[in-house]
């Protein structure tokens, strides 16, 4: 099938298409109508024409080029045209003799269908290649950023950021040019993003380098936190650099970009666990601790942890996982409770504080097996990935040596390891045979090439098909590692509201599990919740968990037992519908308290900690002030953190401004022991002007991400509702009052900084939607054209006649879909205040005829 993910494909693909399309509907009027088809030598020719000046020019490419790989794929996609055009001219002239003529008709859909395919192939292998370049780049650039472990003097800084800056230019300028001949609108946001991010830890990087080697050459104090402060700036850089050479290599929609997401929140909630557990143990061991102690709290953040890992599982692991968590979160509220009545030193408390904490050890292998299993599939697919590269070099070297056959054996090695953790029967037997396939095929070709036969045209067609077999199998084993993974409900509570009520509305249609996985999803956010709520009010909340839990269970039921249009099913979903809605309100509610109570003030601490940094060598109680104020920063920033998640899954706010909130709260995660530990270089080396700039570079920045945090956190779920939200908050006394007041001033500020930039933003929106439907309805024309010259055709096999029509199906859907956006768009980039008259334009549609 064709891909036209770059303008300079589709602007070529088109007019070619233009000219088949004309041809397919002369064939298919013959066909039908049994009409006798025209001369065709004028259209042909045209179509010759300019598919022989593409050969020539891809020729004396080829010629030209140093890429091994371009040198070798070329070729095939030349004979694949020319072979092609050949029979359609052959077509042409045997239709001039006898316009009837089946065999010419068959010669003209088939060379037709074969000229497409060609040059999309042909297209698509110098955009490789030109991929390859920027990716030459970008590599050059991650190679010189490991050199900065060894800059240890001020000269030595100097010379590398002269060889730097202008390696770092011209991948800018690179990336800069590529998005812009991208037709994948997310392909662009995320090259952009991640380049903007580089650019923004250039002057960090070079701070980081500059800190060590002042401290290091000064024989001051902090040597070591400076190192981490300019590995931290490295490794982040370079993973950066690392997900541009990943985006670089797309061609369709990143169906796979959940899976870092996936192993990355593992990870964090299995490093909060460890962190959580010595406390929690702690407070189970003293019988005399008080309920809502510490030691208490960190039980349930534990659990919570859990419980999030829980929702990323399928299956028998995602119902031990959740099970276990539920089960001891019961145990944990008889045991509050207990000590709350001053029996936490009786025999049954003491039972069940015990078995709470063997519990807690159960459930953390279980979260720790769970991790490990996808880290190892996720780890298996990119140990593919990086082995397809050295295998096309060895396939495009026809002297290759044996290491490249080492390399395959080794890529197939990972292929096996994620058939043997695949749950699906087929999907492993699939892998395995492609497995079979390419192993075979690789002994031919090696001995091929150790005959000294590796450049002849059967060891060519060999390291072709090899070739795309293993793309076939790199598709095979990613899509094996995705269908492990459970059905990814919407990012947001609207969103989930909705496919809730899709299930609840018709529970007896095949979601594949979107509506429970919603279900559940809200269910577990309203457990977070209600975990930081005092015990008075955690209660409501996990009542209304509980039975919106049950009732789902119920329903689920009656669906499964085919009753699921029943008048008892019908009951079951209203009353279901009635409490989730009660649900919503409740968590909405909390999650206004708990914001109106983190975000009312976020800079204090860190301004604090500066304070503590630059305090006078002689001040009393220097080093622990500090200590107190670096510890207060970080809990204050993680509960920054994992207030805007909440708010950002309970609020309102679109996919793209969830993300958004989810990228600021990673930034800000990292970047907070970064500003703790420049901190302390700088009370280490009081007086030092290079620390003192270092401290405030990453204050800055760290200030900057929580600023993007809180703000789009607090725009989109409450510049809405302000009314409601200051009603929610209900000020009892004087404190509760400043902190509503705060609220309100944050927020207008935040709603005027973004009201300065609306205009911009709309029209920048808007332009970038109307762009999408030519675009789309190009590639929609093209693909129209690949799937006529398939129709009533028998040499074309199943899997790329479905292959065809699913592309045009979801072609279909998005251009629909474009349209859609850019009328919401034009409505919103028409709205006009006229802040001096007192009044607002705004476009209103007029009603349609048809309503």
């Amino acid at each position: 099938m064709p891909v036209f993910h770059t303008k300079t494909i589709e602007s070529i693909l088109e007019p070619v298409a233009q000219q088949i399309s004309h041809l397919v509907i002369m064939h298919e009027e013959g066909e039908v109508d049994g009409k006798a088809i025209p001369d065709l030598t004028a259209p042909v020719a045209a179509v010759q024409a300019a598919v022989s000046n593409l050969v020539r020019v891809g020729k004396e490419t080829v010629q030209t080029t140093e890429d091994a790989i371009m040198r070798r794929d070329m070729p095939p996609a030349f004979i694949k045209v020319e072979t092609a055009c050949t029979k359609l001219v052959q077509a042409a002239q045997m239709l001039k003799g006898d316009p009837y003529s089946v065999q010419a008709r068959d010669y003209l859909i088939d060379g037709s269908r074969g000229i497409l395919s060609g040059t999309s192939d042909l297209l698509l292998t110098f955009d490789e290649a030109e991929v390859r370049k920027i990716i030459r780049v970008c590599k050059g650039i991650l190679e010189y950023l490991t050199v900065a472990e060894v800059v240890e003097s001020m000269e030595d800084l100097i010379t590398y950021t002269k060889n730097l800056g202008p390696g770092m230019t011209k991948m800018a300028k690179m990336i800069d040019e590529r998005q812009q001949e991208l037709t994948h609108q997310e392909h662009r946001v995320m090259l952009v993003n991640s380049m903007n991010t580089v650019k923004e830890l250039l002057p960090v990087l070079i701070s980081g380098i500059k800190i060590f080697v002042t401290t290091r050459t000064s024989q001051g104090k902090g040597v070591e936190e400076a190192l981490k402060n300019r590995n931290f700036t490295v490794e982040k850089m370079s993973a950066e650099i690392n997900e541009i050479i990943r985006v670089l290599q797309l061609t369709s929609w990143d169906e796979d970009a959940w899976a870092s997401k996936d192993t990355e929140a593992m990870k964090r909630a299995l490093a909060q666990i460890d962190s959580k557990m010595a406390q929690a143990k702690n407070w189970l061991r003293d019988p005399h601790a008080q309920p809502g102690d510490p030691g208490e709290q960190a039980i349930r953040q534990i659990l919570d942890e859990a419980g999030k890992v829980g929702e990323l599982c399928t299956g028998k692991e995602r119902r031990d996982i959740v099970g276990t968590a539920k089960t001891l979160g019961q145990l944990t509220e008889q045991v509050s409770e207990l000590r709350a009545r001053g029996q936490g030193a009786s025999p049954v408390a003491m039972q069940k504080a015990q078995q709470l904490s063997q519990g807690l050890d159960v459930l953390t292998g279980k979260v720790e097996n769970a991790a490990r299993k996808l880290e190892a599939m996720t780890g298996s697919k990119q140990a593919i990935a990086k082995r397809i590269d050295g295998a096309q070099s060895w396939l495009a070297d026809p002297h290759g040596g044996p290491e490249g056959e080492e390399n395959i054996r080794a890529l197939l090695g990972e292929a096996r390891k994620i058939a043997d953790l695949s749950e699906d029967p087929k999907e492993r037997e699939d892998i395995l045979r492609s497995m079979g396939e390419i192993a075979g095929l690789t002994a031919k070709l090696s001995e091929l090439k150790r005959a000294g036969k590796g450049d002849t045209p059967e060891a060519r067609a060999l390291a072709k098909q090899i070739a795309t077999s293993l793309q076939n199998l790199q598709s095979k084993t990613s899509k094996a590692v995705a269908n492990t993974r459970p059905t990814k409900a919407a990012v947001h509570l609207e969103g989930k509201m909705e496919q809730a009520q899709r299930w609840m509305d018709n529970p007896s249609l095949d979601d594949s599990g979107v509506g429970q996985t919603a279900l559940r999803g809200l269910v577990a956010e309203g457990r977070r919740l209600a975990n930081a709520l005092p015990a008075s009010q955690r209660q409501g909340l996990l009542g209304k968990c509980e039975e919106v839990e049950h009732l789902m269970a119920q329903l689920a039921e009656l669906a499964a037992r085919g009753d699921g249009d029943g008048p008892q099913a019908r009951a079951v979903a209203q009353q279901l519908q009635d409490t989730l809605k009660e649900l919503k309100g409740k968590m909405q509610e909390a999650m206004t308290q708990e914001v109106s109570d983190i975000f009312s003030d976020t800079t204090t601490p860190v301004k604090l900690l500066a304070v503590a940094a630059t305090a006078p060598p002689d001040a009393a109680n220097r080093e622990q002030v500090f200590e107190e104020r670096a510890a207060n920063f970080e809990n204050h920033a993680g509960r920054l953190g994992a207030t805007a998640e909440k708010a950002a899954a309970v609020g309102t706010a679109n996919k793209s401004t969830v993300e958004g909130i989810q990228a600021a709260v990673k930034s800000a995660r990292d970047l907070t022991p970064q500003v703790v530990s420049a901190a302390r270089i700088l009370l280490k080396n009081p007086g030092n002007q290079a620390a003192y700039e270092h401290f405030e570079t990453m204050k800055n920045q760290w200030i900057d991400n929580v600023e993007k945090m809180t703000g789009d956190t607090l725009l989109s779920d409450f510049v809405q509702n302000l009314t409601g939200c200051i009603r929610s908050i209900r000020p009892t006394n004087d404190r509760h009052a400043f902190k509503c007041n705060l609220l309100v001033l944050v927020l207008c500020f935040l709603v005027n900084k973004k009201f300065n930039a609306c205009m911009e933003m709309c029209l920048c929106v808007f332009l970038q939607v109307c762009e999408r439907i030519p675009t789309i309805s190009t590639q929609l024309k093209i693909l129209s054209t690949v799937k006529a010259t398939m129709l009533g055709r028998t040499n074309i096999s199943e899997e790329e006649s479905e292959q065809a029509t699913e592309m045009l199906v979801h072609n279909a859907q998005n251009l629909m879909q474009s349209v859609k956006e850019t009328v919401r768009e034009a409505e919103a980039a028409s709205i006009k205040i006229r802040m001096d008259a007192g009044f607002t334009l705004r476009w209103v549609r007029k009603t349609p005829w048809y309503q």
